[in-house]
């Protein structure tokens, strides 16, 4: 339990805890001309208040992180019980969402109370809304993005996964398709991206533009680059979830976490690039100004300017680009993204629940179907297609490729030694348990009763010899 706990919980607890230690703790550094995300002069940084604000929100961070940090100590006693299990990964998600939601708290109060102050001593910074009047020709097309028909390549990989993951099995086609969508969803971060919001960089048109046409295309190539090794890296993963090799299987899993840290990789890379880039351009040519947009800004990392067509602009805070709720497609995306969330929530802590209060069941019916229901790994079969039927008392050694794996019981695909894919629905260290063998694969399954575990193994004797 305690390595259940480790991959599933804690570790991703770390992860957010630096994610976002790393974004926000720094915006009490004033940097860029920016003290928590809002612009303000060298000079306003020597303001008694300024120091206040910066000390409350350091201590306001720290406390939200360590009170957050206790609130993961009742998933290390939930996983200490099987029976638990699932609740605890409903309570890792309610502690998920009450992360993001209160973490970002001191930076939001940060912000306002940075900006209340800007405002009563009038602190502006350059011209207000120069963003509009500097960057017409910015706007320009620019022919040397990367070419939307490129995308053409990881489609067709994507494509063809998908007919060989139907033609070879087609239980597998989710990876398929997930593979197709996952293409799409960057052909379409693409396309907005070459639409992204103007940046102003300084009062020279000419570098304005050349800064804006090297981010857009640095961007859409990386957008497509993306694209081709994520269309790679999903018959990777058939293919390891589909090895009967345990051999390979260390071979497969190191390949498919390379092919995840890469796309992370090649995201930093192409931002410090961009950053990079600019700060040489912009040095040089000794005309950096701060456009102050601070009112569009709301908490001073989402951005909301209706006056604005663009649908991403480049982030405040951290890297990359955000969305403008401001116009009608970032409305739409923003609540896509929030629908998306909720519900795939819901619906895996409702399966979770499900899957915890109710148990396999073995059924026969009258057109001679062998039908096993179970949450999210149902499984049928005709009766005739049975090739050999024993009641054992062990099973072999394995490793789970997709299921439920506890002390308890295992339920869903598995790899055992010897046997390859097996569908596994058992009560461990509870003989007996049903071996059915068909032409492509092994079924374990047992009650928790040991007497109804024999009674059904009698039923499925008796009906195949009728």
């Amino acid at each position: 339990m305690f390595v259940t706990f480790m991959l599933i919980h804690f570790i991703p607890a770390i992860i957010l805890y630096s994610v976002l230690w790393a974004t926000y703790r720094p915006l009490a550094n004033y940097k860029n001309g920016m003290l928590f995300a809002v612009t303000l002069p060298a000079h306003a940084m020597e303001h008694p208040a300024i120091g206040e604000i910066r000390a409350r929100f350091k201590k306001q961070f720290t406390q939200v992180s360590v009170w957050l940090g206790v609130a993961l100590v009742p998933l290390v006693i939930m996983n200490m019980w099987d029976r638990l299990l699932a609740y605890s990964n409903i309570y890792f998600f309610l502690w998920l969402a009450l992360f993001i939601v209160y973490m970002i708290v001191p930076p939001r109060r940060a912000f306002r109370a940075t900006l209340a102050l800007k405002r009563e001593h009038e602190w502006f910074v350059g011209k207000k809304n120069v963003v509009h009047s500097d960057t017409r020709v910015a706007r320009l097309k620019n022919a040397r993005n990367a070419s939307t028909a490129l995308f053409i390549i990881p489609l067709a990989i994507s494509i063809g996964t998908l007919l060989w993951v139907r033609s070879d099995n087609s239980s597998f086609s989710d990876i398929g398709y997930a593979g197709i969508g996952i293409t799409i969803l960057f052909i379409i971060c693409s396309y907005y991206m070459r639409r992204m919001k103007a940046k102003v960089y300084s009062e020279n048109s000419d570098i304005n533009l050349s800064l804006n046409q090297a981010r857009r295309r640095s961007l859409t190539y990386m957008w497509l680059l993306l694209a081709i090794i994520e269309s790679i890296h999903f018959p990777i993963i058939y293919l390891l979830v589909s090895n009967d090799n345990p051999d390979l299987t260390g071979l497969w899993i190191a390949v498919t976490v390379l092919f995840s840290l890469i796309p992370i990789a090649l995201t930093l890379v192409t931002y410090r690039r961009i950053h990079a880039q600019e700060q040489e351009v912009v040095s040089q040519d000794g005309q950096l100004i701060y456009s102050d947009d601070d009112e569009y800004w709301a908490n001073g990392f989402t951005y909301h300017n209706p006056n604005d067509s663009a649908v991403f602009v480049p982030k405040r805070v951290g890297i990359g680009s955000t969305i403008n709720t401001g116009t009608l497609a970032g409305k739409i995306m923003a609540g896509a993204i929030v629908v998306l969330l909720a519900g795939a929530i819901f619906f895996v802590s409702f399966m979770l629940i499900l899957s915890e209060l109710t148990s396999p069941t073995l059924t026969v019916t009258k057109d001679r179907q062998v039908e096993i229901d179970y949450p999210m790994y149902s499984y049928d079969f005709p009766l005739v297609n049975i090739e050999q039927l024993d009641l054992v008392d062990q099973v072999p050694k394995g490793y789970k490729v997709n299921g439920e794996g506890t002390t308890r019981v295992n339920r869903g695909k598995f790899s055992l030694n010897g046997l390859g894919t097996t569908r596994l629905y058992i009560y461990k260290n509870n003989p007996p348990y049903i071996r059915i063998k068909l032409p492509n694969t092994y079924i374990f399954f047992n009650d928790e009763d040991p007497e109804r575990t024999k009674q059904l193994y009698v039923q499925l004797q008796l009906s195949m010899q009728q």
